[in-house]
């Protein structure tokens, strides 16, 4: 059963509820003593209290705020535990499961299942401290937090390190220890304007290719260009000093099981195994030259495997959840699906070869922060939400508030940090063997017409008149689909034509459910405001009230004027 609706949300206190999964055993905690029922199991669970209420404050990006700074500090007492104890048996609470959810309570009951409680935050224990002379044994003070401070794992792993050990082919002396990457997507085919018109190239240096196996006595030689499995089709390798061949790719495994894909060039003297299907001069190294490979994947069917369905793992919310998996953090599964047939029309591919980058870094600053949402910790962990220029031109709300003694606003309208952008360029389709963008979308108020790649945009007209040209190139090296670059400057201008503004409410218990990322139809007789869609972008608890801080501005786009 999911959470309780919104809609039959009781007036009444609210009792937080602390579950903690220590090695096992569930410790409950709570702010008042109640007894919980448990729908799935047909019984009472107890809560005993010694909670104090959490220091709760969650924000978004939007006010310059990113995930490791959303965190939950308690202090708790384990009655049946002494910490010192656990410490030396090499024991303590970091890394221990902990949910934080909320019921409403009235003469300390609540008519609410556990099933029904409403989520606040989900993560791990973090940074514990135990020990104090003047607390009780079982004192201790940690943080809950969900981000690479609780999982610090890296998108690429060892074995993506060209070894000799799990071949069963020998490798040239120039390849050892070189690092095979990681290919997602279907990249190396870019959209090029020539005299007004748009082509596609196919041949381009897109991605590191490694002579592994072989030497030139040898009739067929192995060029690595994945550790793992990829989309069928054919790769062109290129030597560095003009040639280039032509041949399908294979997928083997290797001598440890790991399956690595690579592309075979069968010398044109005497090879038995095979016939190139284009040979235009290429060259292998040997002892005494040795040459740079890169690979072009443009005819090709892309890289590694979609998680959810067929082809390349290429789309926004397939790319997140595969990350996600590998991060080993709380997610809100159902959220990112639950976003799909937005989020997936924004492609994506690319190669990473770096083996210190974090899954969840990478994800962060690489695609997440194209798209048109907030990422943000919620009561089922890691979940997106869609910024509110990215919606349809009818936008649903999620909540409608009217102030009143349970809504107030507490705060005038007060602009957020951060830049006007009415002209934006992303530089995209990134040919690595020549460190260069082949392609990019432009987004210019100054335009008269479209023209190529170059777009006009009716809210980057208004910004223009309002603060003059105001412009920001943004590169986008995992990006060669020419409509996701288009969506990117156009999201990027929406969100940042016309400026932000921000209000802050307070709201009764109940209003917990609202959740980071929302959107909120706020009407006020006294500030002037009906109907006026917002979006939550902090929610924090203090002295028995929630206080939440809503982006809120003109954009006659999202707030139709009458």
């Amino acid at each position: 059963m999911d959470s309780i609706k919104a809609s039959a949300v009781e007036s009444g206190d609210i009792c937080f509820l602390l579950d903690i999964n220590y090695y096992g055993s569930i410790y409950r905690f709570s702010t008042v003593p109640i007894d919980i029922e448990d729908l799935q199991e047909n019984s009472l669970l107890p809560y005993r209290g010694l909670l104090e209420d959490p220091d709760i404050n969650l924000q978004t990006e939007r006010i310059g705020v990113d995930l490791e700074a959303n965190t939950i500090s308690l202090e708790l007492i384990f009655e049946a535990l002494d910490w010192v104890k656990e410490f030396l048996k090499g024991r303590t609470i970091n890394d221990a499961e902990c949910s934080l959810s909320m019921v409403v309570i009235r003469e300390g009951r609540s008519i609410y299942s556990k099933q029904e409680a409403i989520g606040i935050f989900q993560g791990r224990a973090m940074g514990a401290i135990f020990g104090d002379p003047q607390k009780h044994l079982g004192w201790v003070s940690f943080t809950i937090e969900n981000t690479v401070n609780i999982r610090s794992v890296k998108l690429l792993g060892e074995k993506h390190l060209l070894d000799e050990d799990e071949y069963s082919i020998g490798i040239i002396p120039q390849s050892k220890g070189k690092v095979i990457p990681f290919v997602f997507g279907e990249l190396g085919i870019i959209p090029v304007e020539k005299a007004g018109s748009i082509d596609f190239e196919l041949k381009m240096l897109g991605a590191p290719a490694y002579q592994a196996g072989g030497t030139p006595t040898l009739k067929t030689q192995y060029f690595q260009i994945a550790y793992h499995e990829v989309q069928d089709g054919s790769i062109r390798i290129y030597d560095g000093a003009g040639g280039d061949f032509l041949n399908p790719i294979e997928v083997r495994t290797d001598s440890k099981g790991n399956l690595h894909a690579f592309v075979p060039y069968y010398l044109p003297v005497g090879s038995p195994e095979g016939t190139n299907i284009e040979d235009n001069g290429f060259q292998v190294s040997s002892p005494e030259i040795s040459f740079g490979y890169w690979a072009s994947w443009g005819e090709s069917n892309g890289g590694i495997s979609s998680l959810l369905g067929e082809g390349a793992l290429k789309k926004a919310v397939d790319l997140s959840l595969y990350c996600l998996e590998i991060s080993d953090l709380d997610y809100d599964y159902g959220a990112w699906v639950g976003l799909s047939a937005v989020l997936d029309r924004y492609k994506f591919g690319g190669y990473v070869n770096d083996l210190e980058v974090t899954a969840i870094d990478w994800i962060q600053n690489n695609i997440w922060s194209l798209l048109p949402i907030m990422v943000t910790n919620s009561g089922k962990g890691l979940k997106p939400s869609l910024d509110l220029y990215s919606y349809a031109q009818t936008i649903e709300p999620s909540h409608y508030l009217n102030c009143s003694g349970e809504v107030e606003i507490i705060s005038p309208m007060t602009p957020l940090e951060g830049e006007i952008i009415n002209k934006i360029t992303i530089r995209f389709a990134y040919e690595a063997g020549v460190d260069n963008y082949r392609s990019k979308v432009v987004i210019d108020p100054t335009l008269e017409e479209d023209t190529g790649l170059s777009f006009r945009d009716p809210l980057a007209f208004i910004s223009y008149t309002r603060y003059g040209l105001r412009e920001k190139v943004i590169e986008a090296p995992f990006v060669w689909d020419l409509q996701t670059a288009i969506r990117i400057a156009r999201d990027k201008i929406r969100m940042h034509a016309l400026g932000n503004y921000a209000i802050e409410i307070s709201t009764a218990p109940r209003y917990g459910y609202i959740e980071l990322g929302d959107i909120i139809s706020l009407t006020s007789e006294h500030v002037g405001l009906e109907n006026h869609k917002c979006q939550v972008i902090s929610k924090s608890w203090s002295e028995n009230r929630w206080r939440f801080i809503l982006h809120i501005e003109d954009n006659p786009l999202v707030n139709i004027r009458s």
